[in-house]
Formats: C-alpha cells, structure tokens, sequence
C-alpha cells in the first residue's frame, strides 16, 4: 500500500502489554503511549523536513537574496512619501500612526482607546496563528512586563509554526484552491495547499512565492505548485489561471474578458487570452464556448465582440506600457520549463511595478484591519486608496524587507492603529474619504478559526477520517487524492462522492465541514473569492448547539480538558476563572459570575 496504517512489529512476555520493537522508550501498545510516541515522531519527520527543504534550496535562496538586494538599491533610489506631522495628542507608536493620525486631526475625529492587554493577545493571536490563546500563553503574557508585554507576544506568535496554517486558509479562497479526492483530474485543481504551507512554513519571500506558482512546476497531485494549473474550467483554464492571477497580485478583475471585452474594465478579450497563452506556453484557439454569438439579423449585443471562435491567440504580454519592466526580468530567478511564464512571472513581481507590493500590503492590511485601503482589493479599477501615501509607505517597506510578510504584519501589529478598540462605524463607512482608520473595524472569527479553537479550548484534537476515499490504496492518485488525516480546519476539503454513495461517506470529517460551511467555508473553490459572505445566520446557533460537533465540544468525556479541569479540587469561582480563560480569554465579570453562581445553588437544589 502507498500509504500503510499503524503497521507495528511488537513484542512483550505473556500477560503483558506488549511493547513496539526497538529500545526501553518505544512505546507500549496503548492508546495513550501510541498517540504520544505518533505525535512525536510526526514533529521530528516534520522538523527534518524543514531541515532538508531549506538545505537543498540553498542555492535558490541566495540567489533570490541578491535579487532583493538589488530591489533595495533600486528602491532607495526611489523618492519615499514624505512622513506627515501629528499633534503630540495624537499617539504614536509608529510611522503607520503619523498617517492614519494626520487624516484623523484633519477630520476632527479622535481614535478609538487601546484594547486591553487580553484583548490584543487574544485579537493578535487570532490574527497571527488562527488560535485563540491557550490558559498557559494568557499566564506567560501577564508575566511579562506591562512595558514589553505585547512586543514580546508579537514576537512569539510571529515565530509560532501555527503562521503557516493560518495563511494557507486566506490563499485557498484568493486562488481557488479546489482540489476533489474523488476524480481529482475533473474540474478541479491539484492540492497546491502543502505547498503553500511549506511556502509560509520556510519563510520564502512573497515574490518568490509568487513567481513559482505562475510558473506551475512540480507534481500535480503531491502538493506543488502546477496543481494550481489544473482545470477548473475545462473550455480555457488559463484564461481562468490569468483572471485570478491579476485579482490576486493587480488588484485588477479580467472576468468579464473571458467573453467579450470588458465594458467596465479597460481590458480586451485578446489581452485575457495573450496571457492565457503565456500560461500555456504556446498559441490557444478560442473556443466556442468563450464568446458572445453574434447572430446576423437579430439583436446586437451590447458589449463589444472582438474575437471569434477558432481565433488563434499567441503569447505575448498584453500591456505595452508596462514593458518598462524588462529591466528586472534577468535578475529573477528561475527554474521554469516554459519560458513565457517566467516572463510572465517577471512582470508580475517587478519592483517597478509597484501595484504588486500595494496590492500585497492592501491584501494584508485589510486582513489585520477588516476594511482595506483600497476596496475592494482584488478590483482596484474604479476605486481610490484612502490614504495614498500611507499605501506608497507599506508597499516601500514591503520591498525592503525583501517582500518578508512578516515583517510587514510586524509593522502593523506594533502600531497604535492595530492595538486600539473597534470602530462601531467602520464597516459601513465604504467611501475612500470616511475610510480613516480611528480604530479596527469589527470582525467575525473565520469558519477555521472557530472550528480550530472550539477543539483547543476543550484540548480534543480533530475527530476525522483520512480525506480518502481509496482506503486499500489500489487506485492511482489521478482517481482518488488522499488529502491526509486533517490536524487543522484548512486541511478539509468538499466531501462530495460519486453520487452520494454511503459506501464512499466519511461522516466524521463531515460533521466538521459542515459547521465551517455554515460560517461561510466553501466547499468548491471553482472561483477566486477575498471576502467570504460569514453573516450571522440562524443554522449557526442551531449547529453548535445540536450538531455533532457541538456535541462533541461540549461533551465532558475522557480527552476533554474541562473534564480534567472538573476533577481537580476546585473552588466555584476557580473553575469559572479557568473556564471563562480558556474560552473567551479573559476572566468572567462580577455579574456573569452571580450568574453562574446563581445557577449552581439552584441545580444543588434540584439535586436534592
């Protein structure tokens, strides 16, 4: 079998509990010391990895360090947006607030009051590693200094392995991220997923990143980046490649060309397929499915049909003006088999082309702020930023830092502008000019979040079958993926089965998709999306409530930590301390706990 269970050869005298062959500290064969003795040597086989990664590669990174060496000779040469001046009333813990404030005395608004300290860990947290914080991280932050309390949480959590994961889910969404464990060459794309982990896990630079997804080498169904490549549109799936690529890192929406020229974007049909081409490597024919009929006699349609089915469309870069950006191609490195990609790739990431690293910085503020400078971030045709000079800065200091994403979160997790209460108003001020930033706008956790922090807060681990529907691993990869056993919610995927056949269910890992699809997960990924719609509904309540899941969360069985926390001899009081720390955060208020005590007297009486 290409992927073998827990096959053990043990051994142990009569009576006794057998013992995994080996030395004294092998395992015996329990649960208990079996999960430990899994678990540790997963992390050590995942250390090694990393190890091993970054040692052959090498090479790669010292030649895309010299590039960025270069960016940032080029870069200083470059005139820097000149830092406003604030009111000493204005705080100020870096230059991102000398922005945000300026706009901010102009208007006559004042900003919003900093979080509390539990509030920013648990708000920081979530942000860096998609966790609410465990009751030993909440203990370890207190003890800290008040005066470097929250540095030396960014930089924790910055360090924090859970960086990667919580990456993974946001670029899943940005580039339809669609892999099916059921006939994974049908419509769907490759798991380009591990990749991306492995990508944010070693750190790699953002152009880096960017370039080696455009140019899709690498095996389809093990996790590279030429899984991004496969069909989900089957007519023009570079066409499709293209679209989402330009969303991703432009800021520009080519959708409407897949048809027709574009009647609100400046783009032509032709410029769609040029790059769709590049994409492929070579001339595509535009088919017959991917255009408006103009039929003689009849209504004209209203949008502007350029091409015609069976018109042959080469590569070549579309946008005359921005050829200024050959100046950087030859210091990209690259190791693509199809030489229009690198091409392709060069453009993208070019220093000069500097609504690359605005988009990125956009991307990720808007993230960490819940509204971006620019809206929305992946169509910036006819929208404005909000603060044209503070983009310019972020994007500056984006290219300096040699495209490092942490760095840059770095740079607005230490502002005053990220640590201060939400803004009541801010999700409804849509306008470029009532975007002023006085404090976050308010956010919901996201469906990965939820689900990954419901299972920390009760210590359980995730309750899944293997994502594999060929458990005897007789069939070849191109008809059934295994996607693994899922450690966190990003790692599930849609669960749909041939005809819904029982044989071919994996309840489950069902349970868990279904309650991330209630909070705006998707299930099929057939199209780019950056703002998931998570509004409250009612089959939220309902499914942590009666749900499988929810069940399982709140049931005080045998791997619950509230089961252990239940048995230590605790005080009321203590136990709702400890209780209300691992779920919200924070200590429970004088009025919730007369609550809760008012409900233990009466369930004593009850008993009685």
């Amino acid at each position: 079998m290409p992927t073998p269970g827990e096959l053990s050869v043990s051994f142990g005298p009569p009576g006794e509990v057998e013992r995994l062959l080996g030395g004294d500290n092998t395992p015996r064969l329990t649960d208990a010391e079996w999960e430990a003795y899994a678990a540790e040597v997963k992390a050590r086989h995942q250390e090694t990895d990393v190890i091993r990664r970054r040692a052959l590669s090498a090479k790669v990174k010292a030649a895309w360090e010299a590039r960025h060496e270069q960016v940032r000779k080029w870069i200083k040469n470059q005139p820097a947006p000149e830092l406003p001046k604030v009111s000493p009333e204005t705080p100020v813990f870096n230059d991102i607030d000398r922005f945000v404030g300026a706009r901010l005395e102009a208007a006559k608004i004042k900003p919003m009051a900093l979080t509390s300290d539990l509030e920013f860990l648990r708000r920081l947290s979530l942000d860096t590693i998609g966790l609410i914080p465990t009751v030993e991280e909440i203990r370890a932050f207190l003890a800290d200094p008040p005066s470097v309390r929250r540095k030396r949480a960014i930089d924790r959590l910055l360090a924090d392995p859970g960086w990667a994961d919580h990456w993974v889910s946001y670029w899943q969404d940005v580039l339809a991220e669609n892999p099916g464990i059921l006939k994974p060459d049908l419509n769907n794309t490759g798991p380009f997923r591990w990749w991306l982990h492995q990508s944010f896990t070693d750190e790699i630079p953002f152009d880096r990143l960017v370039s080696e997804l455009v140019e899709m080498e690498g095996s389809v169904y093990e996790g590279a980046p030429v899984g991004f490549g496969q069909a989900t549109l089957n007519d023009a799936p570079m066409a499709a490649k293209a679209d989402i690529i330009f969303q991703a890192f432009q800021g520009e929406k080519l959708s409407c060309a897949r048809c027709h020229n574009a009647p609100f974007h400046p783009f032509k049909q032709k410029d769609l397929f040029s790059l769709a081409a590049m994409l492929e490597g070579k001339e595509v024919t535009l088919p017959a499915t991917s255009t408006v009929p103009v039929v003689e006699g009849r209504r004209k349609p209203l949008v502007e049909v350029t091409l015609k089915p069976g018109d042959v469309i080469g590569p070549e870069w579309p946008f005359q003006e921005n050829l200024v950006h050959l100046a950087a191609i030859a210091d990209l490195p690259s190791f693509s088999t199809v030489p229009t990609r690198h091409f392709f790739a060069a453009h993208i990431v070019s220093p000069q082309n500097e609504r690359f690293a605005q988009v990125i910085v956009n991307r990720v503020w808007k993230r960490y702020m819940g509204v971006g400078l620019v809206e929305p971030p992946e169509d910036w045709s006819q929208t404005e930023p909000s603060h044209p000079e503070l983009l310019r800065y972020l994007a500056r200091e984006f290219l300096l830092s040699g495209y490092d994403l942490k760095r840059l979160a770095r740079l607005i997790f230490s502002s005053h502008t990220y640590q201060r209460k939400p803004n009541p108003a801010a999700p409804a001020l849509t306008a470029p000019d009532e975007r002023l930033f006085a404090g976050p706008a308010h956010r919901r956790m996201s469906a990965e979040q939820l689900v990954d922090s419901l299972h920390q807060s009760v210590g359980k681990n995730f309750l899944s079958e293997e994502l594999n529907l060929n458990p005897a691993g007789d069939r070849p990869p191109r008809q059934f993926l295994n996607l693994g056993k899922p450690r966190r919610a990003w790692e599930f995927t849609a669960l749909s089965n041939e005809r819904d056949r029982p044989a071919l269910a994996l309840p489950m890992a069902q349970s868990n998709v279904d309650v991330l699809t209630a909070f705006g997960w998707r299930q099929s990924r057939q199209s780019p999306l950056t703002t998931r719609d998570d509004a409250p509904r009612e089959l939220q309540t309902l499914i942590l409530a009666n749900g499988i899941l929810g069940t399982r969360i709140v049931r005080l069985s045998d791997d619950s930590a509230i089961t252990e926390l239940c048995l230590q001899d605790l005080s009321l009081e203590e136990l709702l301390q400890e209780t209300f720390l691992r779920v919200l955060s924070r200590p429970p208020s004088a009025s919730e706990t007369e609550m809760f005590q008012e409900t233990w007297a009466h369930s004593m009486l009850s008993v009685r």
